[in-house]
């Protein structure tokens, strides 16, 4: 703020407004080395992840099978060391004191967890405390309500309750880079890892979860207001006002300084410009400079959080903005393998945007759209090419005129949502005008409200204020989960078969009442069928794909168990591994209990890569090695 103050008063009289950038590729090359050293920090936490997964599993194997999958832990003994000398990080450095002791318990071949040992019951591991009381229930599991949950994350510090985030079973979180600068986000993200981290540490298991990011809007909005300032600021008329591109003032506007994405627009802006701030407010130019403009408000209104902002017509609105290539190249750099565009625009909007993610070598990142459902007008079917264009959506719900009132559809949104539904895309649904009773669904709407969407976007600030809609959605979902599957018609229209399947295990697991489904493959095609067909049991995904750690937690009900090693010495080998694997973090976090069912989903042909066999295993969580040796490829075969 002082910077600004005393540029403008050292800027006198006129002045001819600067390019900030000469062309696309200094732009790109002028981010690049900014965000380079940004992903450092995401790269090595990354990196100390991925360690400790591996020294985890090895861990879980030497306890149940007596021997390690990659190599010898004593071979290997210096990677403790490695792992605490490399990677100094603040959160690491209080839970990694105790690896050392972690390789001694490795050599004495203790059990995974509690429930391994030869404690049956939990009354005899009680029992003997408190006499006289008698216990009711079992721990149980995680609500699988909140792995529903997608969070909104924000710039406060949060470690806390990221923390409590993954211990409550959500995987799935998602960025707002239009708000702070990218470097509060990519410390969001450095968060989010060592909680992680922190979190697998007390599992004994690896932890993963999804972040996805929201690009900045191409068309010019004013940012937020900052913290501790009403919900509206009067701008009278004659007031100085700064319009900056610096992105630590988006959300920290006040009547002085606002932010405004329009870091192209500048060198197109004159003196004595006139520049409206939603319907009301105009403000005149006085001075231009590379990131601010210099103004005085000469018609006054309310200045409220993201108002639209619109600079005179020389400037070209419909040029990619200088913040979606920043976006992109930041969500290339941190390793981020989704994100969102603010509107779905129309087809050349798509292909201006495609280009430029092609040139930043971002083409492989998923693109998914942000619509507003109840404005989505006609019936006509000419939105239908947004359902088929995009990779997922983002859906909101705009604020209704009178409040509370009824949610209307138009057919066209209808469709829109039967189409993205049909086509398998993840549904990602903001539903906190629903949460906060500003509107109420028809029951003729529950499927579009409560169950097409994938996950659930929820503040992070707001989320212990979301209670009215998890139970909402939790009770009308096992309402109609199981009509909406015996009425859905069966259509396969994959070359293998596979939807045929999943939607057999998903009716499998509807009628033995299964707690969880274990997918053990390598791509996540199949994870993406079954959760298709919305199954009441949860999903555990296992597999060695690391591209796949960063999207698949979108999906309804899915949670990925990494399993990466060096060692695959036959296709049967590595899907017993895998299953085992995958029961014994089951069993580990009581989330099956002794006798319930679960499934499993593998391959049983070497040469197929999709898995196209499925069994119910009745859960035993002292014997489950033996059983699985002989259960899963029989002899016979």
């Amino acid at each position: 703020m002082n910077e600004i103050d005393s540029e403008a008063k050292s800027s006198g009289g006129t002045a001819e407004a600067e390019s900030s950038v000469k062309n696309m590729e200094y732009v790109v090359e002028s981010i690049c080395k900014r965000l380079k050293v940004i992903a450092v920090d995401v790269d090595r936490v990354q990196r100390a992840k991925e360690l400790l997964s591996s020294l985890q599993r090895r861990k879980a194997f030497i306890n149940l099978l007596g021997l390690d999958d990659d190599d010898s832990v004593h071979a290997n003994s210096e990677d403790f060391q490695r792992l605490t000398s490399q990677h100094s990080l603040r959160i690491m450095s209080r839970v990694l004191s105790t690896m050392s002791t972690g390789s001694e318990e490795m050599k004495m071949g203790e059990e995974l967890s509690e429930d391994v040992c030869q404690l049956p019951f939990e009354e005899e591991r009680w029992g003997n405390f408190f006499t006289g009381f008698q216990i009711l229930d079992t721990p149980s599991g995680v609500n699988d309500n909140e792995n529903r949950k997608c969070i909104e994350l924000s710039a406060v510090k949060c470690n806390q309750d990221l923390t409590l985030y993954l211990l409550s079973g959500i995987r799935c979180f998602m960025l707002n880079l239009f708000v702070g600068p990218l470097r509060e986000n990519q410390d969001l993200i450095v968060q989010l890892r060592e909680a992680e981290i922190c979190v697998a540490k007390e599992y004994g298991f690896p932890v993963v979860s999804t972040v996805f990011a929201k690009l900045s809007p191409r068309y010019q909005y004013t940012g937020y207001l900052a913290a501790g300032q009403d919900k509206s600021i009067e701008l009278k008329k004659g007031y100085k006002v700064i319009l900056t591109v610096d992105r630590n003032y988006s959300r920290n506007c006040t009547s002085r300084v606002i932010y405004v994405n329009a870091r192209f627009l500048l060198c197109d802006v004159h003196r004595f410009d006139i520049i409206l701030i939603g319907e009301d407010i105009q403000l005149m130019v006085r001075a231009v400079r590379q990131d601010h403009l210099y103004c005085c408000v000469c018609r006054p209104g309310e200045l409220v959080s993201f108002m639209p902002v619109l600079f005179p017509s020389r400037c070209s609105r419909f040029r990619v903005s200088y913040e979606e290539v920043e976006d992109l190249t930041f969500a290339r750099e941190v390793g981020l393998n989704v994100v969102v565009s603010y509107l779905a625009g129309s087809v050349p909007y798509v292909d201006d945007l495609e280009k430029v993610m092609s040139s930043l070598q971002c083409e492989s990142l998923r693109l998914f759209a942000r619509v507003v459902l109840n404005e989505m007008k006609g019936c006509d079917g000419e939105l239908d090419w947004i359902a088929q264009r995009y990779d997922g959506f983002l859906v909101e719900l705009a604020e209704p005129a009178t409040s509370p009132d009824i949610l209307r559809l138009c057919p066209n949104a209808e469709c829109f949502m039967q189409q993205a539904y049909a086509a398998k895309k993840p549904i990602i649904f903001d539903a906190w005008t629903i949460n906060e009773q500003h509107l109420r669904v028809d029951p003729a709407h529950y499927y579009y409200a409560f169950y097409y969407p994938d996950k659930y976007v929820i503040k992070s600030q707001l989320c212990r204020h979301s209670f009215y809609f998890s139970f909402l959605q939790s009770a009308i979902f096992d309402q109609i989960a199981t009509t909406a599957l015996s009425r859905m018609p069966l259509c396969d229209s994959s070359h293998t078969g596979a939807d045929g399947l999943a939607r057999a295990i998903v009716t499998a697991s509807i009628e033995v009442n299964a707690k969880v489904i274990v997918v053990c493959g390598v791509t996540p095609r199949m994870v993406q069928k079954i959760s298709h067909f919305r199954p009441h049991a949860s999903i555990l995904f296992v597999s060695q794909m690391r591209s796949a750690e960063d999207y698949v937690s979108i999906y309804h009900n899915v949670t990925m168990l990494s399993f990466r090693s060096k060692s695959f010495s036959s296709h049967r080998r590595n899907v017993f591994r895998k299953s085992v694997f995958a029961l014994a973090y089951l069993a580990s976090r009581k989330i099956a209990k002794q006798g319930e069912h679960i499934i499993l989903v593998y391959n049983c042909e070497s040469g197929t890569t999709y898995p196209e066999k499925y069994m119910i295993y009745k859960f035993d969580k002292l014997h489950f090695v033996e059983h699985l040796s002989t259960s899963l490829f029989p002899t016979g075969q």
